[in-house]
């Protein structure tokens, strides 16, 4: 018994150090460590014009309750349950948990039985059946951590998954966010133009009885007429933009464009109100940053295997087996058989299949570490990016409301100046254009301020606390 175990750890020792020559000695796989990053503590636009409101919570899965809008809420807790793109990342999140199961099924033994009949005979003898049974056990041990690091390789790929999930479910969303205050703002707008042509009418239906009684001239009807079609046309493109926008929602929703619908409803538009300082840390809790950060990890893995390929694969395994003539001597017949042994396997030349195998996975962890690096600085620019922005509305917010302001008050000037004689009515048209787009611009910026507000919070990971 000493004789062969002497002889199979020669063999072994022999079987390395002809490996080791053609290999980079790599005995057992590197341990990863996660990248420092260098960051600044607070950002460059988090203390522009910003009012520190007390007590300010949001949650990680219902950041959009900021808004205060019970329509809303029930939208995105339809968009968690039937969003298609949502299932389907659930769906690769569950095929990532399944590999894993399997990585860990690599490290235990395998258990199998083999059982059989056979009937044979010929025209000079008589026909006989043989009844056999055989048992095999074989386990391959983790002796280089080869089982151990592809565990963790798939642990981070399952980690990665998740985050992916989550990645998905935040872009669902922003996404359904936007297209609701979109709506809400194209329905403020084409109630401000339906207001506008109940009053272009009027004032049609005025200047053409003064036309018919001869007071003006026809190039006053002409242009109210001309400035009522106008509103008539831009009704048309915003009634066609927001049907758009529903059906977009439609779909985030799982739904068919046919069975959802959003009905008006009137709206006051109040963008919330964010902390004066948000902390640099919840940039890491994005879930792409994450993913990133996973990913490097997989691949860092998949390195050490690379690393460790010269390694032998070395199996043990045990082996029995027993047969008869009769099925009811089968576990007493003395025809039985056993072997256990050691086997160890290893590619001793391989033409630098090996070394090209590590270069490779060498220049995919070097370009997952870049990729992990410019996701974090693509998050804080879009969180710069979403800071400076609401900072820049604002104050422009409040410039667009004096002009507004500035814009009714002319428009009432000039239409007095108008009945008293002493100006055309195309100051009238001009008046009462500016007063429109004004009072347009004005929900076309609140618009932008709270959709601004949800990419703020997603772009710190969907939450701010």
């Amino acid at each position: 018994m000493q004789n062969v175990i002497k002889k199979n750890v020669m063999s072994l020792s022999c079987m390395l150090l002809l490996t080791a020559c053609q290999s980079t000695k790599v005995w057992h796989p590197p341990q990863y460590r996660m990248p420092i990053i260098q960051a600044d503590q607070h950002y460059k636009y988090s203390n522009l014009n910003w009012k520190e409101t007390a007590n300010l919570k949001i949650q990680p899965n219902a950041w959009w309750e900021i808004y205060q809008d019970s329509t809303l809420n029930q939208l995105l807790q339809q968009l968690n349950l039937e969003n298609l793109d949502l299932k389907q990342a659930e769906a690769r999140y569950l095929q990532a948990a399944a590999l894993l199961d399997q990585q860990y099924a690599q490290g235990s033994a395998n258990l199998t039985v083999n059982s059989g009949v056979n009937r044979q005979g010929t025209k000079q003898s008589s026909t006989t059946n043989q009844w056999s049974m055989a048992i095999q056990a074989s386990w391959i041990p983790d002796l280089w951590g080869r089982v151990a690091k592809a565990i963790e390789g798939q642990n981070a790929n399952l980690a990665a998954s998740q985050a992916d999930l989550d990645a998905v479910k935040l872009n669902q969303q922003l996404l359904a966010t936007q297209a609701y205050w979109n709506i809400r703002i194209l329905d403020a707008q084409l109630a401000v133009l339906q207001q506008t042509q109940k009053s272009y009418s009027r004032s049609v239906q005025i200047l053409n009885n003064q036309y018919l009684a001869g007071m003006i001239a026809r190039a006053d009807v002409i242009q109210a007429e001309t400035q009522r079609k106008q509103v008539d046309l831009q009704r048309i493109e915003m009634q066609r933009d927001r049907d758009l926008q529903e059906n977009i929602l439609a779909i985030l929703q799982g739904k068919a464009v046919s069975q959802f619908q959003l009905p008006q409803q009137q709206q006051t538009f109040q963008t919330p109100v964010l902390p004066i300082q948000i902390p640099s840390r919840l940039l890491i809790q994005r879930p792409d940053v994450i993913r990133a950060e996973r990913e490097l990890a997989a691949t860092h893995a998949e390195l050490g295997l690379a690393q460790t390929a010269w390694l032998p694969d070395i199996s043990i395994g045990i082996n029995g087996s027993v047969n008869a003539q009769t099925l009811s001597q089968l576990f007493q017949a003395p025809q039985y058989l056993w072997s256990t042994g050691l086997q160890a396997t290893s590619m001793i030349f391989d033409g630098g299949k090996r070394q090209a195998e590590i270069d490779l996975a060498q220049a995919r962890y070097a370009e997952k570490t870049a990729a992990y690096k410019q996701t974090v600085l693509n998050g804080w620019k879009e969180v710069e990016d979403a800071l400076l922005q609401s900072a820049s509305f604002r104050q422009q917010q409040n410039e667009q409301s004096r002009l507004f302001e500035l814009a009714r008050e002319n428009e009432q000037v000039v239409t007095r100046r108008y009945q008293a004689g002493l100006v055309s009515y195309l100051e009238v048209v001009t008046a009462q254009n500016l007063r429109l787009q004004t009072e347009q611009a004005n929900l076309t910026l609140k618009q932008r301020q709270l959709n601004n507000t949800a990419q703020l919070i997603a772009a710190l990971g969907g939450q701010l606390n």
